[in-house]
C-alpha cells in the first residue's frame, strides 16, 4: 500500500474521530440544556397547582358552585402538565443521559390509583365514563417509585378515557407469587394488528384514523412501558376483533 493511501486513510480516521467527538459533545450539551429546561418548568407548574388548590379549598374566599367545575378542570390540566414535565424529564434521562434512576420506597398501589383518579376526575365525568376498581385494596405494599408508577396508572387511564367508545373503564389488580398484575380494560375502536404492535413504542403516536379527536398526545403508553420495565416488570396492550382493549402490566412483589 502506497504512502499516499496510508496518509489519506490516516487523515480520514482523524477527521472521523474529530467529528464523532464533536457529535458526542453536542449531544451532551443538548441533554444538559433540555434537563435545565424541564427543571425550570417545575416551579411555575407547582405554583399554579398550589394556587388552584387554595381556591378550591376556600383559602381565597368562597367559590361559587358554577365556578367550581372550571377550577376543577384547570386543576386536572395543571396535573396533566405536571405529568408531561415528568415524562419529558424521564425521556431525557432514558434517551440522552441514559441514567434513569428510580426513587424506590414502600407504597400501596391503591393510594397511587386514588391520586390518579383524583387528578382526572372532572375529565372522567365529562367523558361520561364509569370507572370500576377491583382488587387494589388486597394488594401488598410494593418497593417502587411512587411518582413514576402513578404516572403509569394515569397514562393507562388517559389512554382508556381517550379511546373508550362505550361501557365502563375497569381497573383490576391481583397478587400472584412474586408479582402484582394490573389491567385496565375498556371497549373502543378496532385496531389494526400492525398498529397494535407499535402501540408501546416510545415515539409512536396511537390514533384513530377516522377521528382526529382521538389522537394521542404526549408520550403516553410508550414511556409508561419503559418505566414499568425499569421496575423489572412488563406492559402489554391487546385489542380483540370487537374492540375490547386490555392494557396490562406487572410489577415485582415481595414473596
Amino acid at each position: 500500500m502506497s504512502w499516499a493511501i496510508l496518509l489519506a486513510l490516516a487523515s480520514f480516521a482523524a477527521g472521523w474521530a474529530a467529528a464523532s467527538w464533536r457529535a458526542r459533545l453536542l449531544e451532551k450539551m443538548r441533554a444538559r440544556y433540555l434537563s435545565f429546561v424541564s427543571h425550570e418548568f417545575i416551579t411555575p407548574v407547582t405554583t399554579l397547582n398550589m394556587t388552584i388548590l387554595n381556591f378550591l379549598n376556600g383559602i381565597f374566599g368562597e367559590v361559587r358552585e358554577d365556578q367550581r367545575p372550571w377550577l376543577l378542570m384547570i386543576f386536572e390540566q395543571v396535573g396533566r402538565l405536571d405529568a408531561l414535565v415528568g415524562d419529558l424529564r424521564d425521556l431525557i434521562h432514558i434517551e440522552l443521559h441514559r441514567d434513569l434512576h428510580l426513587n424506590r420506597e414502600r407504597a400501596r398501589l391503591a393510594d397511587l390509583l386514588q391520586k390518579s383518579l383524583g387528578s382526572m376526575r372532572e375529565g372522567i365525568v365529562r367523558s361520561g365514563a364509569e370507572v370500576k376498581v377491583e382488587g387494589f385494596d388486597a394488594l401488598p405494599e410494593l418497593d417502587l417509585d411512587p411518582e413514576r408508577i402513578q404516572r403509569v396508572l394515569t397514562a393507562a387511564l388517559h389512554h382508556a378515557r381517550k379511546f373508550r367508545m362505550k361501557g365502563p373503564i375497569t381497573l383490576a389488580a391481583r397478587a400472584a407469587q412474586g408479582s402484582v398484575s394490573v389491567a385496565v380494560e375498556y371497549d373502543g375502536p378496532v385496531v389494526a394488528p400492525e398498529l397494535l404492535r407499535q402501540a408501546l413504542d416510545l415515539y409512536f403516536a396511537v390514533h384513530n384514523p377516522k377521528s382526529q379527536v382521538l389522537a394521542c398526545t404526549g408520550l403516553g403508553l410508550g414511556l409508561a412501558c419503559r418505566l414499568v420495565e425499569a421496575h423489572g416488570g412488563r406492559m402489554t396492550l391487546e385489542v380483540d376483533g370487537a374492540g375490547h382493549a386490555r392494557i396490562a402490566f406487572d410489577l415485582p412483589a415481595p414473596a
